[in-house]
């Protein structure tokens, strides 16, 4: 199955990743773009740099590759809400899409909006560093997924 990618033939090829994490109470979706994007009547929140996605391994064959999630600059006070919340075995998906120049998805000819992963939460991680320059603690929650 063939897949026309329009972006590609640009000049200047812009992309964001898409996240959307399903837990059994709540969903939340976010990008790593630099606003808000709404796909398909779906808002994702733009997170900028403090979103940080892993490779994503494309084998023919099952392998036990890993994908890691990163959110960095998450409020001290939100912490106790990552522990006390059942997020092992969310479902995760992950998409790219390409942007237009008003950081939109390119619509034209067709949408540019390509599913590249889905897997299941199997660890949680937070780590947190005290920043010297801003004087405050950084709180960074990392997710990994298995496909």
């Amino acid at each position: 199955m063939s897949t026309t990618m329009t972006a590609l033939n640009s000049p200047q090829i812009r992309y964001a990743e898409f996240v959307r994490l399903t837990m059994p109470t709540e969903t939340y979706t976010f990008c790593n773009a630099a606003g808000p994007i709404t796909v398909n009547s779906i808002t994702f929140t733009g997170l900028g740099g403090l979103l940080s996605i892993g490779a994503i391994q494309r084998d023919i064959k099952s392998t036990s590759h890993d994908l890691t999630v990163s959110l960095t600059g998450i409020d001290s006070n939100n912490i106790s809400i990552l522990l006390s919340s059942d997020i092992k075995g969310s479902l995760v998906e992950v998409w790219r899409g390409f942007l237009d120049s008003n950081n939109q998805i390119i619509t034209s000819p067709t949408q540019q909006f390509f599913k590249r992963y889905q897997g299941i939460i199997n660890n949680v991680a937070i780590q947190e560093d005290f920043n010297d320059k801003i004087r405050q603690r950084v709180a960074t929650c990392i997710v990994s997924c298995a496909s």
